[in-house]
């Protein structure tokens, strides 16, 4: 029988430049023609044992001949998209076809045995040519003529030996019972629930307590190996599919790294354009510009270098798995199959439901400010909306309702809740600092430390702390008499409070001193409020399911722009660049809003399904943090998408 050699090369596809991250391997036929059972679609990535009618281009790469069809109905000609050859003129029909990997079912059909393989072989094991009955060993010449030779220099008793042949002709005759007074008797049974093995001696009436049987199954050692072989089969297609997948997704983001590289490429002849239009005096500026998109495009390249390399190792591991697995029912005997069976499917099952995680490339955007007449460039790189969430942790065992959270400037979670104060770790949301209260419904930060916004009594209190939760000062007080809930935001300047039941906007000095009152026209119930850095305020209506943004100014007050249509909007924020973010009270959605108050999109998470209710969010960089009442804290990452528009 010939051996086939597998060459694994990189091919770099047409427009692939220097700097990207590399394509995955090909595997290419091996040099006699023919296939191995790694080779895959060049289209669709399906690995040859599960391609549908494979067949094979003259430049010797394998496809699915539907993906061949379909490549050749678009232009009349066939683009190998792993080497970039074309072929035209070609008869569809009369391609080569390609003999696929016979299937363990099929194999036993085959008149060629298959090859014995050594036992020993840490690494491409090489044919074996005789098997010890003592050590219950396969090997090759290599390891026989070492394993003679102990035998000779340190062994009292001379292990039997028997050709391959014999061994193979007979393999589960030389596995035999150990226990005491069995000896040399041939293992022949095995119980189909627990998997344990016996010769005709033992006893196959006891108790066997696995999946509630009361006692053995006993089936004959071929028999059940079959069945065993056959599942184990079934997940490594599973495990194929998921290796598949992995190729696909490495292929996907390496696409969208070219994309990013076309866009940059776009974007820079744009800046030479204008610079040239706008003469010396932008120059510096347009210089800025460049080094900000080579910037943007060298990060992209690293993260999808990065997110590779995290897939290839995941791609690795899950290749080993299928290969000694492979091994272990074609090449062991079928009592090994029996006893390795429970961990082999547990690590199948482990490796189908891997997790492979997502690339998330940052978007970015090139905006045009000003006008024609203005003696300057005119344009920025800028981010756009986000495009979904990413979880990163969430708090288990809330005993205590969270109503209230911010960001603090060490990067952790100031939260308020209904007896305490907390500052907790955003890594893990563990407890750094706390504060036994009454019960804080809004937080916001102060150049001397937090502010809290308390109720009790039929009042709201709002109190200033320093960084270690000690009491400084009481800022203000408010009559309340329909619910706890409202909300605080805090500028440079100002400290504002929400007053649900005037449906006014308390106004304060960074100071503490009362300053005016502001009523906001419109609101039905006021909830969320978020200072802006233009002066203005943002402020969610519970009831009326809007936010409205108003100037801040004594007195009665008309918002700029109302957003409506919002399923219950409670707590609302800003990212770094001005997007809205708007929690709904149901838990389930978070709005995005623009500048202008344009809904943009609405961002979910399956993390969030099961979340009662939320109460209040914030956003630093592209970490966003959420209170969610009784299901305590959950933090999320903002991603965008892999395109430059």
């Amino acid at each position: 029988m010939s051996s086939v050699t597998v060459t694994v090369v990189a091919e770099v596809p047409p427009g692939f430049k220097d700097g990207m991250a590399p394509p995955p391997p090909v595997r290419r036929l091996s040099s006699n023609g023919s296939p191995t059972e790694k080779s895959s679609c060049g289209t669709c990535l399906q690995r040859l044992p599960f391609m549908v009618d494979p067949r094979k281009l003259p430049c010797s790469h394998v496809f699915c001949f539907p993906c061949l069809k379909s490549e050749f109905a678009k232009t009349n000609a066939v683009n190998c998209p792993v080497c970039g050859k074309v072929f035209d003129n070609l008869e569809m029909d009369k391609v080569t076809k390609v003999q696929r990997m016979k299937s363990d079912e099929d194999s036993r059909s085959v008149k060629e045995p298959v090859s014995v393989l050594c036992d020993v072989c840490k690494k491409d094991p090489v044919t074996a040519i005789s098997f010890c009955i003592d050590c219950g060993k396969k090997m090759c010449p290599r390891h026989l003529e070492f394993h003679d030779g102990y035998q000779i220099d340190f062994s009292k008793k001379k292990h039997k030996q028997i050709s391959i042949e014999v061994y193979r002709a007979s393999p589960n005759k030389f596995v035999v019972c150990e226990k005491p007074g069995h000896a040399n008797q041939q293992l022949t049974k095995a119980c189909r629930n627990c998997h344990k093995l016996f010769c005709d001696r033992c006893d196959t009436k006891a108790a066997c307590d696995v999946n509630g049987a009361k006692v053995h199954d006993p089936r004959e050692i071929e028999n059940l190996s079959v069945e065993l072989k056959d599942i184990l089969s079934k997940k490594m297609e599973l495990c194929s599919g998921k290796i598949t997948d992995i190729i696909r997704l490495q292929k996907n983001t390496s696409g969208d790294l070219c994309d990013i590289q076309e866009k940059v490429g776009q974007m820079l002849e744009e800046v030479d354009k204008t610079v040239e239009d706008q003469i010396s005096m932008i120059k510096s500026k347009a210089d800025q510009l460049k080094n900000e998109i080579t910037l943007h495009l060298n990060q992209s390249s690293n993260q999808v270098d990065v997110f590779s390399s995290s897939l290839m190792a995941k791609k690795d591991q899950l290749d080993d798995l299928w290969t000694s697995t492979q091994h272990l029912i074609t090449q062991n005997r079928d009592a090994e199959v029996v006893r390795q069976y429970k961990a082999r499917s547990d690590q199948l099952d482990k490796a189908v439901t891997v997790e492979l995680g997502f690339c998330h490339l940052p978007r970015k955007m090139l905006s045009y400010t000003g006008s024609d007449e203005d003696i300057d460039l005119g344009l920025e790189l800028e981010p756009s909306s986000p495009s979904s969430l990413h979880f990163r942790i969430k708090e288990k065992n809330s005993t205590v309702h969270c109503s209230t959270v911010c960001w603090t400037l060490e990067g952790h979670f100031l939260c308020g809740r209904d007896s305490l104060m907390e500052v907790r770790h955003s890594d893990n949301v563990n407890v750094l600092k706390n504060l036994k209260t009454t019960n804080a419904n809004g937080v916001a930060l102060h150049k001397q430390g937090y502010l809290a916004l308390h109720w009790a009594n039929n009042k709201n209190y709002i109190i200033l702390y320093s960084p270690e939760l000690t009491f400084i000062k009481l800022f203000g007080e408010f009559f309340r008499t329909t619910d706890k809930f409202s909300h605080m935001s805090s500028s440079e300047k100002h400290v504002v409070a929400v007053d649900p039941d005037t449906k006014q906007l308390r106004v304060y000095g960074t100071n503490g001193d009362s300053l005016f009152d502001m009523k906001l026209v419109g609101m039905m119930r006021p909830w969320g409020v978020h200072y802006l850095q233009d002066g203005c305020v943002l402020v969610s209506d519970f009831m009326a399911g809007s936010v409205r943004k108003y100037k801040v100014l004594p007195g009665h007050s008309e918002p700029i722009w109302v957003c409506r249509d919002l399923e219950s909007p409670v707590g609302i924020t800003t990212d770094f660049s001005g997007i809205i973010y708007v929690a709904s009270f149901t838990g389930s959605k978070i709005y995005v809003l623009s500048h202008e108050g344009v809904k943009l999109k609405v961002l979910t998470h399956k993390k969030l399904q099961n979340v009662k209710e939320v109460y209040d969010i914030d956003i630093v960089d592209d970490q966003l943090v959420l209170a969610c009442g009784v299901d305590g804290l959950a933090c999320f990452e903002l991603t965008f998408e892999a395109v430059v528009l």
